[in-house]
């Protein structure tokens, strides 16, 4: 294992200068490495010593465990938001400051920038103190413009800062408290839930303290805002400020109304991805039933609802963000109406300070302060969720040391013990033993008999347990036996470690290791592996937590003691091992697969069978990484916008943007214009009292109320159009997807895993429902609103083009630059996360080994170091925006200046309404580019969801469904099957799997298939049901099958799989999606298939709705669900891929019965894995390595010695072998000399009756 700490580059914050640390250059090295390669790990700076994990947690546990005592003392609950704020609230205090002076430096800058205008409007060319005046004043504003430029990312930089020490403390102690968490408490959780609280719950500690300052800052602001504008404009400022107050209810109603949207789309949503998961595990045996129709319609629906709600709620989004894009010129509008029809003059000066005011107030009314109240409500719900956890139970520290002398033991004495303190009956009661050093103790018992060691959990111990339930059990388990074996303990308690593996490893693991190596020590071994049995020095039976007897193995044996029937209760119980209904014991051991072998255990295809099939499938996956590399192409937009709509109504859109802006821009170029000519008026006159009103008010204010309106219908209309174009496109691209992928071959699915284009499905569709469109609209708006500010600026000072040009190629530079380094940042930091979830959840399935081996300390260090590798790429995350951040405002900065003093430079031809126009304009530049800029960013990062989708579109298909050819609709009557010289590959570049296959099968034979593990006989099936395309011909009935249509053709094969698969749905979809049959014959089948009681009981019956993917029938039941829908499409021909492991044997004989009756008049291709229920077919056909082998009827292979199949019997053993071979040879002689009757049925009765069926499971235990 790594070490915890390993030397990463100093952070060169540490020893940063002031300078430095204000502009963020000590990045600098950084972005040179980004620009010249791919970011990698090792790029990444170590965590400051003040911010890393174990520290942290440290410290907010201490402040913690303080309030638990208080609250002890007290007798109160414990407050976890008390602690958090003893722990944090100097830091944050300091903070305030910093907002303190940046939202009143908003409140300053619009008081000069009235000071400029006013130069302008009392313009004196002779007066050159005015002029200084005016100089100094345009100094101090851009000098403000600049704290603020600053101030404002440092600011931001350490409220961030500030929130991931937070929530990196948080998690320290979440999972310290996991580690602690006691049987009891485990009950009250789950691990999803744990999960849940480090990925959710503790991210709003980020987003909190980021507003949390604006709580008291927002009204503040407020306050002093309507001070100074009440001092400029009177009374008429409170019909603003009314306006403001208006909206903001407004806005947090339509965010209500959001919310509650949002989650019914979210239980849509979360249906349509269950299905879809269903789908895609399910695909091969949707195409053999050629069902994709039925799936197709289902996901359309589930898609059509959710999609109504998205647009729905996509509309408020719209509306929302159409308010606040058109707030400021209402309330600018209701300011000056009632200021004019109060009977007052307007000037420049006083409407643009207003607006600016305004514009200082609105951002944080409007955003920063909802913002602070919902953060707030949200985090506190997340510390009450964290707070419950950490006052759960904990197991009690206890650390005894054994004295170490070698004269351990283990004495056990009339032990009682329950899983739980409530529960009624104990697991295990009144054992007795002892085991000395040098011994073997077997533990043996039925399934839920009570064999669970952790008892056990003091000392020098070490455990080991498995429950082998991945591919690779058998290597999980070698894997826990050598730890164990490396920690050289004294006492060695092993749970069932050699049931997981073959029966050769198994044998290995015993002799060696455990007989061996482990001689000296104390060794107590569970097992179900009676053959062991003999080497214990003494064995301990168990029933039902009940010790039965103790003993060796010769005195079992001269007792006359039958071990089987002790492990078996009864056939039934054995074989339901692997069924999830038997509630037995074993799912609470530490065998929740020990911690670290779940890294380590790759699936290898020694200890699992795996199908031929996939054993080539090495995956020819397309690697994802190098998609987020590059930019998007040009032609990716295109092709998003058109699945949205018609390019008219893009044409259209684009149209009513520009309409938007340029009525935006018109509303305050009218208010100066209509400032211009009144202070004309007025100088003009001089003097004549009365004639200043003589401007007529009902030609402006009649133009100027028709610009608002205008401004505030085309905003609306150009948000709601853009989220409907966007949102059509995001269901067609679904919808083209879902298409491409139900027709791809199976072999797509073999190549790519489920998680990949599951993936597809929920994340990147996600984004394009959701997320897409919102950040497209919110670009579309902020540039074009920086579009105005410079084209205004340019209008009235066409001079500012020349510095303008140098600005825009810095920018262009700037933002190419950072891309380069952001988006490996976004990468590492999104890579570094999930090792703390992987790490959390093994931890929590290996508590028990965990606590076993003592490695609680060892397991916080790794978590700890997992948090501090992710904190690197936050840390990294946080300062990369911020450089940028910085840069972008120094040339809004830039632009101010040269606005400021080239308007006083020029100040001859320039009158006041145009000054003020331009700057106030330049100074709203201010966030709003970086925003703008920071949004293309994330819509260009979202638009490769879109590549993806995209191009999962035009995958390679299948052939067609159906063709223009189709076969009469009684085909196949006779259902007889030619193969003719059949290869068969699954991939055109794969290796044969089927070669040179010509075999006759006639009507209404019955054909067993046999052959080794990857021989070909699933390949054989899916040959002919054409999963991928044969070379060489298969006739069915005198039809060639590659001549007609992929459902013509698998509509017409009944096929039972080996894996039985239920869809969510009701029972009566999962038996016949298309509603062909009566109820009548729906309840008819499940009769034959004795599952109509069942089926009964359920509260809908058959319109009850299954749990995902039918979980809640055993796969007994599924597998006769299977054999009902076969019984029900009456195909003249069936294939059988033979289930064994999971059926118990009175299913199996129920499924054999059936099959033998009900079809009887049909052909029948049995995949065989037990000889027993192949032996009586007509013909069998043994497959090795591709090829055909052997093709004749049982009997007459088998008396060729030499024969595969011959062999095959052998390997049974003799008693196994002589029956099968008896009840060969009376098929045989049955079938072809049917008149020597009278013997036969003797015979049958005495050997090939109830019995043999039995002794033939007895091998198969």
């Amino acid at each position: 294992m790594l070490p915890v700490y390993q030397e990463v580059k100093p952070n060169p914050l540490q020893d940063a200068n002031l300078c430095s640390r204000v502009f963020f250059w000590w990045l600098n090295p950084l972005f040179k490495i980004g620009h010249k390669r791919r970011l990698e790990e090792d790029d990444m700076y170590s965590v400051l010593p003040e911010v890393r994990s174990q520290h942290l947690g440290e410290e907010l546990q201490g402040f913690w465990d303080k309030e638990v005592l208080r609250a002890g003392n007290d007798a109160q609950k414990p407050s976890l938001t008390r602690a958090i704020i003893k722990c944090y609230w100097k830091s944050y205090l300091v903070l305030g400051i910093f907002t303190l002076i940046e939202e009143s430096t908003k409140v300053i800058q619009p008081i000069f920038l009235g000071k400029i205008i006013n130069y302008f409007e009392h313009y004196d060319p002779m007066d050159s103190v005015a002029l200084h005046k005016a100089y100094a004043y345009a100094a101090v504003l851009t000098f403000c413009t600049l704290i603020l430029a600053i101030l404002h990312h440092l600011y931001f930089y350490h409220v961030q800062c500030a929130g991931m020490r937070l929530r990196v403390a948080m998690c320290h102690m979440i999972y310290r408290k996991a580690l602690r968490l006691s049987n009891m408490a485990m009950g009250k959780t789950t691990t999803g839930q744990i999960v849940n609280l480090l990925s959710n719950d503790v991210n709003k500690f980020d987003q909190v303290t980021v507003f949390l300052h604006f709580l008291w800052a927002g009204p503040l602001q407020a306050i002093a805002v309507t001070a100074l504008l009440w001092m400029e404009i009177g009374i008429s400022c409170l019909a603003g400020m009314a306006v403001l107050i208006v909206l903001l209810p407004l806005q947090s109603c339509f965010g209500k109304l959001f919310s509650s949207l949002r989650s019914k789309t979210a239980t849509f949503t979360d249906i349509r991805i269950r299905t879809m998961n269903e789908v895609i595990t399910g695909i091969r045996i949707i195409k053999m039933y050629a069902w994709e129709k039925s799936f197709s319609d289902l996901i359309t629906n589930l898609r059509r609802k959710e999609i109504s709600k998205i647009l729905r709620s996509s509309y408020l989004r719209g509306m929302n963000l159409a308010s606040f894009f058109s707030a400021s010129k209402i309330i600018v509008f209701v300011t000056f109406t009632t200021y004019v029809l109060l009977g007052k003059v307007i000037t420049a000066s006083r409407v643009f300070v207003a607006v600016t005011l305004y514009g200082a107030v609105r951002l944080t009314v409007t955003l920063f302060f909802p913002s602070a109240i919902e953060r707030v409500s949200e985090a506190i719900v997340s510390i009450r969720r964290i707070q419950n956890f950490l006052l759960l139970d904990e197991i009690s520290q206890r650390n005894r040391q054994l004295p170490s002398d070698g004269k351990n033991m283990v004495h056990v004495q009339d032990f009682t013990a329950f899983w739980d303190k409530a529960s009624e009956t104990p697991t295990l009661q009144g054992l007795s033993f002892t085991v000395r050093p040098g011994e073997l103790l077997a533990v043996v018992g039925p399934v839920g008999a009570g064999k669970d060691l952790q008892l056990l959990e003091d000392g020098d111990l070490t455990v080991i347990g498995d429950r082998g339930t991945t591919l690779s059990g058998g290597q999980k388990a070698r894997v826990n036996l050598a730890r164990a074996v490396y920690q050289d303990a004294d006492i060695y308690l092993l749970d069932d470690p050699l049931s997981a593996v073959d029966a050769e490893v198994s044998r290995h693991l015993f002799e060696l290791c455990i007989c061996q190596t482990l001689h000296e020590k104390i060794t107590i071994l569970v097992t179900h592996q009676l053959q062991y049995l003999k080497a214990a020095s003494q064995i301990l039976i168990l029933k039902d937590g009940k010790m039965v007897q103790k003993g060796t193995y010769t005195e079992f044996l001269k007792s006359g003691l039958d071990f089987g029937s002790l492990l078996k209760k009864d056939n039934e119980e054995g074989e339901q091992l692997s069924v999830p209904e038997t509630p037995t014991l074993r799912n609470r051991t530490f065998s929740e697969s020990s911690v670290w072998s779940q890294q380590s255990s790759r699936p290898s295809l020694k200890d699992g069978a795996v199908e031929s099939q996939d054993t080539e499938n090495v995956p020819a996956t397309l690697s994802e990484e190098n998609r987020s590399e590059g930019k998007v192409g040009f032609k990716a937009y295109k092709n998003y916008f058109r699945a949205g709509a018609h390019w008219i109504v893009i044409i259209f859109l684009v149209l009513l943007n520009a309409a938007a802006q340029v009525a935006y821009v018109l509303q305050d170029w009218w208010l100066s214009y209509w400032a211009n000519k009144q202070s004309a008026l007025n100088g003009t006159v001089n003097g004549g009292g009365n004639v200043t009103q003589r401007l007529d008010l009902n030609w402006y204010l009649g133009i100027y109320s028709g610009l608002t309106v205008a401004t505030v219908l085309f905003g609306i209309a150009r948000s709601l159009l853009v989220f409907y174009v966007l949102v059509n496109s995001s269901q067609t691209l679904h919808n083209k997807m879902f298409e491409s992928i139900l027709k791809a071959p199976v072999l797509f699915f073999d190549r790519n895993p489920i998680g990949r284009i599951l993936n597809r499905f929920s994340k990147d569709i996600g984004h394009l429902d959701d997320l897409l469109p919102l950040t497209f609209l919110d670009f579309i708006q902020t540039l074009l609103q920086v579009v105005g500010v410079v084209s205004v600026a340019v209008a009235v000072i066409p001079w500012i083009a020349i510095p303008l040009v140098p600005l825009g190629i810095v920018f262009i530079f700037l933002r190419r630059y950072f891309l380069e380094t952001s988006r490996d940042v976004k990468r590492l930091e999104s890579t570094t996360r999930s090792p703390v979830f992987s790490h959390l959840s093994s931890s929590l399935q290996g508590l028990w080994t965990i606590r076993a081996y003592k490695a609680e300390e060892r397991c916080q260090e790794l978590f700890d170091a997992h948090q501090d590798l992710h904190s690197e790429a936050w840390f990294l995350f946080l300062t990369t925006s911020r450089w940028l951040a910085v840069r972008l405002d120094a040339i809004c900065a830039m632009f101010v200046i040269v606005v400021a003093f080239g308007s006083l430079i020029l100040a001859k031809t320039l009158d006041a309404g145009q000054v003020g126009l331009a700057l106030s304009y330049a100074l709203t530049l201010m966030g709003m580019f970086q925003w703008c800029v920071r949004q293309s960013a994330e819509v260009e990062n979202m638009m490769i969801s879109v590549e993806r989708v995209i191009e999962y579109t035009d995958l390679e298909k299948e052939a067609p469904w159906e063709y223009q050819k189709r076969p009469p609709p009684a085909w196949p009557h006779e259902g007889v099957i030619i193969f003719d010289n059949v290869n068969f590959m699954y991939s055109l570049d794969g290796p044969l799997v089927l070669k040179h296959l010509t075999a006759l099968i006639k009507s209404r034979e019955k054909v067993g298939i046999v052959g080794r593990t990857g021989a070909g006989k699933s390949s054989l099936i899916s040959a002919l049901f054409r999963l991928s395309e044969p070379e060489g011909k298969i006739w069915i009935d005198k039809i060639l099958t590659t001549e007609i249509g992929l459902h013509d053709l698998r509509k017409k094969m009944s096929i039972i799989p080996q894996e039985p698969v239920l869809f969510t749905g009701t029972m009566r979809k999962n038996l016949d999606p298309f509603d062909e049959h009566t109820d009548e014959e729906l309840w008819n089948a499940l009769q034959e298939v004795q599952l109509k009681e069942t089926i009964e009981d359920l509260p809908g019956k058959m319109d009850t709705e299954l749990a995902e993917s039918g979980s809640n029938f055993s796969v007994g039941q599924r597998q006769l669900v299977c054999l009902a829908r076969a019984i029900l499409r009456k195909n003249k021909i069936l294939i059988i891929d033979e289930a064994t492991a999971n059926v118990d044997p009175r299913t199996d004989e129920l499924i054999q019965k059936k099959i033998r009756e009900k079809f009887a008049h049909c052909t029948v291709l049995t995949i065989a894995h037990r000889l027993n229920t192949i032996i009586d077919s007509d013909k069998i056909m043994v497959l090795d390595s591709g090829r055909l082998k052997e093709y004749d009827e049982p009997y007459v292979l088998l008396q060729n010695k030499e024969s595969l199949f011959y062999k095959m019997v052998q390997q049974l053993g003799k008693a196994e072998a002589a029956a099968l071979t008896e009840t060969a040879k009376q098929v045989y002689f049955k079938r072809n000399y049917p008149h020597i009757g009278h013997t036969d049925h003797m015979v049958t009765n005495t050997s090939s009756g109830q019995p043999s069926t039995l002794a033939i499971f007895e091998t198969a235990l």
